[in-house]
């Protein structure tokens, strides 16, 4: 990899990072120049990692405006779910076996330990990198592009303020249960399992933005 290449993929994971972490929030405004100060990089690298970051969803040009962060509305959430939903257990079908016991093993420890800790950051943490082990496992290179897609968005879903500490616990036993499934090469239940855990999410997410949730203990 060019210099010029290792800095564009500096400042796209940079950016990347902050944006589905919510550490710079939807239909907040990018400044190049500000990124370029920050980053201690010229403009063309970040232009550069801000066109990739926009073919990925992330951000989006606007007439005039410059470039913001893409709006996360209820109707987008649920639109993702729907595709998560039916994509996760059907394109990972053919694969469960090829995942690594001792990484799964590993996955299943960390969860129990932040758990326990009721780390809830690390919890969430956990949540992204263990379905995207899960896509990247298979070695499929287009399964793993539009999966990880949808778990891009995701993780800026499971780091907004609405999320609550009770969905971060019950999508970790969820996680444990599938790990459990595939350790026990019971690979007849994943693709189920997998469903009921983006399900149980579905309804947590609208039960949320449907409804009044003042009062809700969240984060």
């Amino acid at each position: 990899m060019s210099k010029k290449d290792n800095l564009t993929n500096q400042v796209y994971q940079d950016l990347k990072y902050k944006i589905i972490n919510n550490e710079i929030l939807p239909n907040a405004y990018l400044d190049e120049k500000k990124i370029c100060e920050d980053l201690k990089v010229s403009r063309t690298p970040v232009r550069e990692a801000l066109v990739k970051l926009e073919w990925e969803g992330l951000v989006m040009s606007l007439p005039q405006r410059g470039i913001i962060v893409s709006d996360l509305s209820l109707q987008t959430i649920i639109e993702l779910i729907q595709i998560r939903k039916v994509m996760e257990p059907l394109l990972l079908k053919p694969y469960l076996h090829c995942y690594n016991k001792e990484i799964l093993s590993d996955f299943r420890s960390r969860i129990e330990q932040a758990l326990q800790n009721q780390d809830y950051d690390m919890l969430r943490t956990l949540d992204y990198d263990f379905h995207k082990y899960l896509y990247e496992a298979c070695s499929k290179r287009h399964v793993n592009k539009l999966l990880s897609y949808v778990s891009d968005q995701f993780q800026r879903i499971r780091t907004q303020e609405f999320y609550l500490k009770q969905r971060s616990i019950s999508g970790a036993n969820g996680h444990i249960e599938i790990i459990d499934a595939l350790l026990n090469e019971e690979f007849d239940r994943v693709p189920d399992l997998l469903y009921e855990h983006v399900r149980e999410a579905e309804q947590t997410y609208c039960g949320i933005l449907l409804n009044d949730v003042s009062g809700l203990d969240k984060k």
